[in-house]
């Protein structure tokens, strides 16, 4: 029997049972502390409001067309417990208040009527998961400021089309907001937002797909599409959760990361690589996140992985470390000089300048299977933009020959492969000669220069990067010098402030005669006016 209400009161300890209740315009149904009021059919709210402080138990569906069905003093429970699939369904928002619970194994939905009606809905207080989904489609749900409690594998809010989970994080740098979302399986996402951050509303929905730009399998497939109300303002601290049948062929979960993209997958903002946590589930956190976005999870292919690597380029050393004349000058080009279109928007402090580094086939050292162009800072290391050693990025961990080049030093090769798949990679080209591969059909020079005791660098000195050093014969790298200062007549000319290949010991200046000659350093590396003829070769295969 289905039961109009106008004012219905509820005293404590009762329990009361209807086929469906519908509120008319102007009707309050009060539930007090300890009274149950269940609805076999459903409720209708058509204008009418409710007052709950004890439990309603709703075992079809609830319609509501009109604002605020529920009291903001309502303290009590919502319970959806049919047995077969509910919805919420109306022109207007419930607006909940109290527990609003999901106890249906068939799951709750916020749906359309037989007419084609539905609005978004909000919950102020408390989302409680007994058992099921609450199923978004196309609508949207707000949530307040206390977390639901009971969401796992099997009940979440299931958002399978267009709608979003929308709360508020604040700016504390200590609150952790929980997003309890999932499409076909949980994968709830946490954010938290510094003390110097905006507090804002943040709008969630899972995907179940890596982004759309993504060409390779080192993702979880999973997006998390993350939006705000107000532009501007964050700093987010993002921790997606996801399981082992989520993870792509390739993906390395004890080298992932959280990583954002705004278009599509195309470029992104990756966090620092680090092994997720947990036994399946896992997460991993990011950090920094100023923008908002899809965010992913990734592994080293794309976020990078620390490779501690360290040289000396004998033209820039200082008997101690090297000198960073040519970076405090403002001459080193902020796009890299060996074409491969690495472009920084600024040089990191304590750059020497550009090196170019090469991972070779371990079982062919002359095999280039990968380059890219760094920095290298006054100590030796091999330095990214911000300073952080440098990150490989689209190599597959295993092991490789390295190799280290410079546009006029004679480049070497490793004499070992280095292991990447490692927590933490390292090689020292400057410890021993042993460090580099040593072509035993040259005679005339080992590998590196020896520069002090224990310390080894590239040789300097080769002007036209042909991979010889010649101070007199074909191919001489000091006529490069004296053509550079205009010539025989002009051999004392100083050619300053430039970047140029014939600035031997990258001070910045060419000098042909006179201190600070760059001819000389090529004379010395020779052997001297003894030896003028003498051609250093370089040591790569």
């Amino acid at each position: 029997m289905k039961k109009t209400l106008f004012l219905l009161s509820l005293l404590s300890l009762t329990a009361l049972g209807f086929s469906q209740i519908t509120l008319e315009s102007g009707a309050n149904l009060i539930v007090s502390n300890g009274s149950t009021v269940i609805a076999n059919d459903g409720i209708v709210n058509n204008g009418g409001s409710i007052d709950n402080a004890g439990t309603i138990e709703i075992k079809g569906d609830l319609e509501n067309n009109t604002t605020a069905l529920t009291a903001s003093t309502s303290t009590g429970t919502i319970s959806f417990n049919g047995t077969v699939a509910q919805k919420i369904t109306g022109s207007a928002d419930a607006d909940f208040y109290g527990k609003l619970e999901i106890n249906n194994s068939s799951g709750v939905s916020i749906d359309t009527t037989a007419a084609g009606v539905g609005s978004n809905q909000t919950i102020n207080d408390t989302l409680v998961f007994t058992s099921g989904l609450l199923t978004l489609n196309g609508f949207n749900l707000s949530m307040g400021s206390v977390d639901a409690t009971g969401a796992g594998a099997t009940q979440y809010v299931q958002t399978n089309s267009t709608g979003v989970v929308t709360r508020n994080v604040p700016a504390d740098g200590a609150t952790d907001v929980v997003y309890p979302v999932g499409n076909t399986a949980y994968n709830p996402i946490t954010l938290q937002n510094s003390a110097t951050a905006t507090a804002d509303n943040y709008s969630v929905r899972v995907v179940d797909a890596e982004p759309a730009g993504a060409s390779t399998d080192h993702f979880v497939d999973r997006s998390w599409e993350i939006t705000e109300a107000v532009a501007t303002g964050s700093d987010l601290t993002v921790t997606p959760q996801w399981n082992s049948g989520e993870e792509l062929l390739s993906f390395d979960r004890t080298n992932s990361s959280i990583g954002l993209t705004t278009d599509g997958g195309i470029t992104y903002t990756w966090g620092a690589t680090a092994a997720a946590a947990g036994v399946d589930p896992y997460t991993n956190s990011g950090t920094g996140f100023t923008d908002v976005g899809t965010f992913t999870v990734g592994d080293y292919f794309y976020s990078g992985k620390s490779f501690d690597l360290k040289l000396i380029l004998a033209g820039a050393y200082n008997g101690t470390d090297m000198n960073n004349t040519l970076e405090t000058a403002g001459l080193i080009p902020t796009t890299d000089p060996y074409g491969l279109s690495t472009t920084v928007s600024a040089v990191p402090a304590g750059a020497v300048d550009w090196i170019k580094i090469e991972f070779r086939d371990k079982t062919d050292h002359a095999s280039i299977l990968q380059s890219f162009a760094r920095f290298v800072d006054t100590n030796g290391q091999v330095i990214e933009e911000d300073g952080t050693n440098f990150k490989i990025t689209g190599l597959t961990l295993d092991n490789y020959f390295v190799a280290v080049l410079h546009r006029n030093h004679m480049g070497v090769v490793s004499s070992a492969t280095v292991d990447l798949n490692v927590a933490s990679p390292v090689y020292d080209f400057t410890t021993a000669q042993a460090q580099a591969w040593q072509n035993g059909a040259i005679s005339t020079n080992a590998a590196m220069d020896s520069l002090a005791t224990g310390v080894y660098g590239l040789w300097e000195g080769d002007a036209n990067a042909d991979g010889l050093i010649v101070y007199n014969g074909g191919s001489s790298d000091r006529v490069l010098i004296l053509d550079k200062v205009g010539g025989v007549a002009n051999m004392t000319t100083v050619i300053s402030n430039v970047y140029d290949l014939t600035d031997i010991n990258m001070n910045g200046n060419v000098v042909y005669n006179g201190g600070n000659s760059d001819r000389i350093r090529i004379l010395d590396n020779v052997g001297g006016v003894a030896n003028m003829t003498v051609v250093l070769n370089v040591h790569l295969p």
